[in-house]
């Protein structure tokens, strides 16, 4: 319980920044930094602050949106290349001293294969972006399937957000905490289903 009550806290804080910032004269800029560094290391995300600008300033959600959609696909082709040529340079010497060479190269086939739907499809998951834009530039997948499938996929979750907050106000927030949980389950489950049938590991497909 103390656990819940401590997360509920900081999310409330993190909330009253967010609301304080929306109305400052720095909100665009603001929104830009937070949905560029999100993909990258930030722990605050774009949609949350995206949300409390819609509230705040509902006739200016398509520059609110636009902002943040294309600042984060800025930061997740900084985070690929970043990452891509960091490995290079120290990861491996890595792989060569601990004998890892032949499960890198078939992590790098299997996430390849399929890197533009499983960047699409975790858009939509509660995982953190980071963890496959990191995944994708340590092992160097093609860079434009992969980057189309996130600027779809994140388009598309930004677009539902800035959607439901226009049109319901902050009631829609409400219903979001509430059931998080449950859509996290199915969206994680479908992620899933997803890597099964896609890379054959069961074996009626």
């Amino acid at each position: 319980m103390q656990v819940i009550e401590h997360i509920t806290t900081v999310r409330e804080r993190g909330w009253q920044w967010f609301e304080a910032h929306a109305r400052s004269r720095f909100a665009l800029a603001w929104l830009a930094l937070i949905a560029f560094t999100d993909t990258i290391f930030s722990p605050l995300t774009a949609e949350a602050f995206l949300a409390a600008l819609v509230l705040a300033h509902k006739e200016k959600w398509k520059t609110f949106l636009a902002v943040s959609w294309v600042s984060s696909v800025a930061g997740a082709a900084t985070g690929y290349w970043l990452l891509y040529y960091v490995f290079r340079v120290f990861g491996e010497q890595f792989l060569t001293s601990w004998g890892l060479q032949d499960a890198y190269t078939n992590a790098q086939s299997l996430l390849g294969g399929g890197i533009f739907l499983t960047m699409l499809l975790a858009s939509f998951t509660p995982l953190p972006d980071k963890i496959f834009i990191y995944a994708a530039g340590i092992l160097g997948v093609p860079f434009w399937p992969y980057i189309v499938g996130f600027m779809i996929g994140r388009g598309g979750r930004m677009g539902v957000v800035t959607y439901l907050v226009w049109k319901f106000g902050a009631p829609v927030l409400e219903v979001v905490n509430k059931y998080s949980v449950h859509t996290a389950l199915g969206a994680i489950a479908i992620l899933v289903a997803y890597a099964m049938v896609h890379w054959h590991l069961v074996p009626w497909f």
